[in-house]
């Protein structure tokens, strides 16, 4: 089978993404809780007396500050030019305390805000000195406003600010890591099916070459005994079967993502090898056991070092030894029968550049020298850097496991950093609703009580955050314990407090679905409303207690579902590149049984029939002979353009690792190719193409559609959920489809692009 084969295919793929109703619901609770807490200052600043012109001129800043919130909420904040984000943050923070001027003490109440922003979108580590400095500033000015704050306001104050400011950081941080898995998520995923392809590559250079070389040798000796030495020829050509064994199963493995070695059985294999080829070899190898995966490496060391032996020498000896000395692992060999080779192993072809890579990943290295007509490879590892053999299309570096450079908001954030942040938030709730509790003026008994109420929601709300209750009785049972000691102070309070039913008010939002959630969480609003206006408090406390409960039950809720959704869509992310691989793998496996499984069968057949011949009609053996190295020598050709296709860009390739990236995207996709180029250098410009267009697809657009269509002559790519435009784009540009202009241009082709009824199409013409 020839890679790049026609392909006559139509196909749709969909996946329903979870990002975009993550970052919905992520505006939509950064908003809700902006313009709540701006009504609450609103409020607070009134009932504190402020009127006519000085209660506009707050309202005038007050609005600025709230603009320039949700700005610096969005996702892309954090890659503002530094002079963009820092007049914004300068034009914030004085918004923030010009009306301490003319407000009094309530002029803090919005100033969570600017410190919440400063965690936003400052990059470097004084973002939390800058966050504290906020809350000092409000301490400060408090104490210049000399109007005899007691301790606990002033604590009130401060705790408040940092709790908006972490909130609103952790609200905002959370939407952007959502969104940004979305946008990278086709980069991963392409980075995967590649890393796939190169390990293929690899592994097809390193272990079935080797194997198919092995064959090939040892079907040549049997070939020069003939006719001298039938007898010996015969044990050649039956041994040479089992080595054609393992070498099918190579490739199996191969394609399969295992085939581990190990260097006990590459041992045998390289006395035997070189006995083959009449070699003197002397192997020792010290009684030590390595495992994980330096025991493999060295094996493929070993092998690939015995290759270089047979194809690149004249050898009449070979040394192998292998020693641990101290924390490191030392496997010297040495042939003679060489000329002169340079010192840089990467520069003696592919087999040693590959093994230099394969020893960066245990932390090793590899040296070449000659000496006369003696070559010498050196291989030294750290013997305690060993980790448990893993799968070989997982290395330790999988760009499944870490973000890209330049990720933004993912860089600041892990999963232990986002757990924490959400405990503390909740955390702080709890101690908010507990000093609103306290300002009620209780005795020391029923402020003991009430903490303990207020503690235990705290635990039931956060084993319902981070999904510590498995079963759904154990989650409804947890949130009635919580409706319970939420109302449980009534008994000796006698009045309601701020953020009073807040958390359960979260957990109802949290655990149901649909319309009963949304109006069990009114409900709670309305409870407490009317216990407000049953204790006869005044409309400024009832409109504070109702807005309060409500605001923190949208903020649990906004912040527990977030998280879960990050950790979703983290587990997607993988499940989805794995899912690409596996794709990648399928396709690459049945490439290679035809390419190779078929060939080996082949070889395997018509060994078994040369050695018959040897007794039953010795003169045609030859020919038979001849015949399987005839055949073994075009399977080695394809197993050197296999692996240069898997290492190299072809439209196939490109094609089917695209396919699983918009899938992956949750973009349907519809591929319809009819007509294929067979130039090389016009393959790689459509592959090319065809990249740089899903790249586009994926950054710039808010597709759901793709369609890719191949006639004679031509390649069409289109989506859907683009803006109409005037014009024709102009292509040339544009950095990665000008490029690919340019390039069709070389061998004669164009690229034309258009935008009709939300379409964007990009075709190119050869």
């Amino acid at each position: 089978m020839a890679m790049g084969a026609l392909v006559h295919d139509r196909e749709s793929v969909r996946l329903e993404p979870v990002e975009p109703r993550a970052r919905r619901t992520a505006r939509v609770v950064t908003a809700v809780v902006a313009v709540g807490y701006a009504t609450n200052s609103l409020v607070t600043v009134v009932v504190g007396g402020l009127r006519g012109t000085g209660l506009l001129a707050f309202l005038g800043c007050l609005s600025v500050v709230v603009t320039l919130q949700l700005a610096h909420s969005s996702p892309g904040a954090l890659a503002w030019p530094r002079p963009v984000r820092s007049v914004t943050l300068l034009a914030q923070v004085l918004a923030t305390f010009a009306p301490a001027a003319w407000v009094g003490p309530q002029f803090g109440a919005a100033a969570g805000f600017v410190a919440g922003s400063m965690l936003l979108v400052i990059r470097s580590r004084a973002r939390w000195a800058l966050y504290a400095g906020v809350a000092a500033g409000v301490f400060v000015a408090a104490l210049l406003q000399q109007q005899g704050w007691q301790a606990l306001n002033l604590a009130y104050a401060v705790h408040f600010t940092l709790l908006t400011g972490l909130m609103l950081y952790a609200v905002g941080s959370l939407s952007g890591i959502v969104a940004e898995v979305s946008a990278s998520r086709g980069d991963l995923v392409r980075m995967a099916v590649v890393q796939e392809r190169l390990r293929v590559a690899r592994d097809l250079h390193d272990l079935v070459g080797h194997d198919l070389s092995a064959i090939t040798l040892r079907y040549e000796l049997g070939y020069r005994l003939l006719p001298a030495a039938r007898a010996r020829a015969a044990t050649e050509l039956r041994d040479v079967l089992d080595v054609v064994r393992r070498a099918t199963a190579g490739v199996q493995a191969v394609a399969g993502g295992s085939g581990r070695i190990s260097l006990a059985t590459e041992k045998s294999a390289a006395l035997a090898t070189l006995s083959s080829a009449q070699i003197e070899a002397t192997i020792r190898i010290s009684d030590v056991t390595l495992t994980g995966r330096l025991d493999e490496v060295m094996a493929v060391v070993l092998r690939e070092g015995i290759t270089n032996v047979l194809h690149h020498s004249k050898a009449q000896q070979c040394q192998v030894e292998l020693v641990v000395e101290g924390d490191t692992v030392r496997l010297r060999m040495s042939n003679d029968g060489v000329d002169t080779v340079p010192e840089d192993p990467a520069g003696r072809g592919c087999g040693l550049g590959n093994l230099a890579a394969r020893l960066a990943e245990v932390g090793g290295r590899l040296t070449t020298r000659s000496q006369g007509e003696w070559f010498h490879l050196t291989v030294e590892a750290p013997a305690r850097r060993q980790a448990p053999a893993a799968d070989r299309h997982q290395p330790d570096t999988s760009p499944r496991e870490r973000w890209p450079r330049g990720a933004g908001p993912a860089e600041r954030w892990g999963p232990k950093t986002t757990s924490a942040i959400v405990l503390l938030v909740l955390s702080g709730y709890a101690l908010t609703i507990l000093l609103n509790i306290v300002w009620t003026g209780p005795s020391v008994a029923g402020a003991l009580g009430a903490a303990a109420c207020v503690v235990t929601m705290l635990v039931m709300q956060l084993l319902l955050t981070f999904g510590l209750l498995r079963t759904p009785w154990a989650r409804r049972a947890a949130m009635a314990g919580q409706a319970a000691v939420t109302f449980l102070p009534l008994l000796w309070l006698h009045a309601p407090w701020g953020s009073m039913a807040g958390f359960v008010a979260g957990a109802v939002l949290l655990e149901l679905r649909g319309v009963l959630r949304w109006a069990l969480y009114t409900a709670l609003g309305v409870v407490v409303l009317t216990l407000a206006v049953l204790t006869g408090s005044s409309v400024s406390t009832i409109a504070w207690l109702t807005i309060s409960t409500l605001l923190t039950g949208l903020i649990v809720y906004g912040v527990s579902w977030l998280m879960t959704l990050v950790r979703e869509a983290h587990s997607a992310r993988t499940e989805l590149t794995d899912e690409a691989v596996e794709h990648e793998r399928l396709r690459m496996a049945r490439e290679l049984n035809e390419v190779l499984v078929d060939g080996l069968s082949q070889v395997a057949l018509r060994g078994v029939l040369a050695c018959r011949l040897l007794n039953v009609a010795p003169e045609r053996a030859p020919s038979e002979l001849e015949g399987i190295l005839e055949l073994l020598r075009r399977m080695l050709a394809d197993v050197r353009n296999v692996a240069s296709d898997y290492r190299n860009l072809s439209f196939t390739g490109e094609l089917d690792s695209s396919r699983a990236i918009l899938a992956a995207a949750g973009i349907e996709v519809t591929i319809d190719l009819h007509g294929r180029t067979s130039d090389q250098k016009a393959d790689a410009v459509l592959a090319t193409m065809l990249r740089e267009a899903v790249t586009n697809i994926l950054r710039h657009s808010t597709a759901r559609h793709c369609v890719i269509k191949s006639e004679q002559g031509s390649l069409t790519i289109r989506n859907d959920g683009v803006e109409p435009s005037s014009g024709q784009p102009a292509v040339q540009d544009q950095h990665g489809l000008g490029d690919v202009a340019r390039r069709l241009d070389g061998v004669g082709g164009r690229l034309t692009a258009d935008v009709e009824d939300g379409w964007f199409q990009v075709t190119a013409f050869l």
